[in-house]
């Protein structure tokens, strides 16, 4: 049976990379966004590359996280198999004081609530087939600070913190966990940063560290991954 993935952020930047190159490695996709028309544009790329690989599209917006999970569940149930969930979705909005209380709370939902509904819909699936690989998009801002940074630090610390109880929740069941935690990628949303783009990481270094995880035999258990 074919391997199937799910991708949330998967109509542009690290999403629309880890997408494509999952379908290239022969997985089925489920992807989810909030772009209607971005997730087709994606589907339509996948299908121009790998034609043979199925390719489902969601438009969900995370934020809304009670109506969202339900949506999740549905998905989830359909599924014969889920072996990897890419749980990326995720803003960006500068500030730590100065940052606008609503700005602050679509963050925590989406990057906080939104991550923790994909992972309670899609983990209940991998505990009872007893396999799977959950990667949560976390940041080095969740590790390190920045003075610009404290509402983004503070969902990116959070990511980190829930995954690391994941990590050790699902070990027991066969489900590995990992938050990737990489340093600035050249995305649409790092656009806000002064850091030129040359100085930045490109997809695929994601790519190719979900590549490597993938690779590791059933004994290996990574709970973070620094990506500097």
């Amino acid at each position: 049976m074919t391997k199937h993935a799910v991708v949330t952020g998967a109509s542009r930047g690290i999403g629309k990379a880890v997408a494509k190159y999952l379908a290239a490695q022969g997985y089925d996709l489920t992807l989810i966004a909030r772009n209607t028309d971005a997730l087709n544009q994606v589907r339509a790329e996948i299908h121009s590359s790998t034609p043979k690989v199925n390719v489902d599209t969601h438009s969900i917006d995370l934020a809304d996280y009670k109506n969202s999970y339900e949506k999740l569940i549905k998905i989830a149930e359909q599924l014969d198999r889920i072996d990897v969930v890419f749980n990326n979705a995720g803003v960006l909005t500068l500030g730590t004081l100065d940052i606008d209380i609503d700005d602050f709370s679509t963050m925590i939902d989406i990057n906080v609530k939104g991550l923790f509904i994909v992972a309670k819909a899609f983990a209940a699936v991998m505990k009872n087939q007893q396999y799977g690989y959950i990667f949560n998009l976390g940041s080095m801002a969740g590790k390190q600070t920045f003075a610009t940074g404290g509402g983004y630090c503070a969902s990116k610390y959070a990511v980190v913190g829930f995954n690391g109880a994941l990590h050790k929740e699902l070990k027991p069941y066969n489900v590995k966990v990992t938050a990737l935690c990489p340093g600035m990628i050249d995305t649409d949303m790092t656009k806000v940063f002064d850091t030129p783009n040359p100085d930045k990481m490109g997809t695929e270094e994601i790519t190719k560290a979900i590549g490597y995880l993938l690779s590791c035999g059933s004994n290996t258990h990574i709970e973070s991954l620094d990506l500097m």
